[in-house]
C-alpha cells in the first residue's frame, strides 16, 4: 500500500512540474526591435520545452502585480531592462528569470547581455594572439566577477582584464585618451554592450587612433565594426532564448520555496554572462592590422565584412 501512495504521490509531483507553464513578459515595442524579442522568447519556448503564456507590456505598465498573481511554481521570464528592474526589485518568492539586460540583478536569475570573457577572449585569441591586455572603460565599482571571472582565471588565459572606472560620458573622453597615449600591437579595448560612454565622436577618434598604433578596438555593438572595429561580438538572440528557456526549466524543477531554492541551486551565480553569440569580423581593418585569415578562422566568423 506504501509503494502505491507514494507512486501516485511522486507522479503527481512530476507531472505538476512537467506542466508548470512558462510566463514570458516583454516589453511592447516597435520594428526593428519587437522581431528581437520575437527571436528571444521563440527560441525561450523551444528551450523551455512547450508554448509559453506571453504577456506584451507597455511603457506604462509593470510586471509586479501581474507576477504577484501567477502560481508560485510557474518560472516567469522578463525580458528587458526596464521591466525586468521593476520585477526583481520587488520579487519575494516568485521564480523569475530575466533576459535581455545589462547589468547584475538581486532576487533572480538570469542571463545579461554582456558577453561571457570567455567567448570574447577566445576569438580575440584567434585572431590576434599578440594581445595581451583587454582594457575595459566602466561604472565604478565593476570588476572581474562582473564578467563571471576568478582573478586567476586571467593568468591563466594569458590576458589581463584591466577595467578603468567612468561615471559618465565626460569623465569616459578623459580615460580613453590617456589609454591612446600608451596603448600599442599588445592591447585591445573592449566596448561594452552598454556603450562604455562612446559617442559618435569619440568612436572615430579611436578608430583612427587604432589604425595608426595598431591596438585592437573590438565592440559589443556590430555597427562599431562597419565603422572599423576589428570585430564585434554580440546576441545571438534565438540561441539567447534557447538559453533562458532551460534556465526557466532548471528554476521549474527545483521544488523548494524561492527563498531557500536560489540559495541551493547547484552553485553557480544566478546571473550568468552571454555565451550565445554571433561575430562579425571587418576585412579591411584585419588586412592593416596584418592578420591573415585562415579558412579555419572564418570558420568561427558569422559575417566578414569585406575590404574594399
Amino acid at each position: 500500500m506504501f509503494i502505491v501512495i507514494a507512486t501516485l504521490i511522486f507522479g503527481c509531483s512530476v507531472t505538476a512540474i512537467a506542466a508548470a507553464e512558462l510566463v514570458i513578459v516583454y516589453p511592447e515595442v516597435r520594428e526593428p526591435f519587437a522581431r528581437v524579442f520575437e527571436e528571444i522568447v521563440r527560441g525561450a519556448e523551444d528551450g523551455y520545452g512547450q508554448q509559453a503564456q506571453r504577456v506584451a507590456m507597455g511603457k506604462k505598465q509593470s510586471p509586479v502585480d501581474f507576477i504577484h498573481d501567477l502560481d508560485r511554481q510557474s518560472p516567469v521570464l522578463v525580458l528587458g531592462n526596464r521591466l525586468a528592474r521593476q520585477a526583481a526589485e520587488q520579487n519575494t518568492d516568485h521564480k523569475v528569470i530575466v533576459g535581455a539586460v545589462n547589468g547584475d540583478f538581486d532576487r533572480v536569475f538570469g542571463i545579461s547581455l554582456t558577453p561571457s570573457f570567455e567567448a570574447v577572449s577566445t576569438k580575440l585569441s584567434s585572431l590576434v594572439p599578440a594581445v595581451k591586455k583587454i582594457h575595459v572603460i566602466a561604472k565604478p565599482g565593476t570588476t572581474v566577477l562582473d564578467f563571471d571571472l576568478a582573478e586567476g582565471t586571467l593568468l591563466h588565459r594569458g590576458f589581463a582584464l584591466v577595467i578603468h572606472e567612468a561615471k559618465d560620458i565626460r569623465s569616459a573622453a578623459g580615460v580613453y585618451r590617456n589609454l591612446m597615449k600608451t596603448l600599442d600591437e599588445d592591447d585591445a579595448i573592449w566596448i561594452l554592450p552598454n556603450g562604455s560612454f562612446v559617442n559618435n565622436a569619440m568612436l572615430s577618434i579611436l578608430l583612427q587612433a587604432s589604425w595608426e598604433k595598431h591596438f585592437v578596438v573590438f565592440s559589443s555593438n556590430p555597427v562599431h565594426v562597419k565603422r572599423g572595429a576589428l570585430f564585434s561580438v554580440y546576441p545571438n538572440n534565438y540561441k539567447m532564448g534557447v538559453s533562458l528557456g532551460r534556465l526557466a526549466q532548471t528554476v521549474a524543477n527545483d521544488l523548494s520555496p524561492i527563498s531557500q531554492g536560489i540559495e541551493e541551486m547547484a552553485g553557480a551565480r544566478k546571473m550568468q554572462p552571454l555565451n550565445d553569440v554571433f561575430v562579425t569580423l571587418n576585412e579591411r581593418t584585419s588586412n592593416h592590422l596584418g592578420i591573415n585569415l585562415t579558412d579555419d578562422m572564418r570558420g568561427q566568423i558569422d559575417l566578414v565584412l569585406p575590404a574594399r
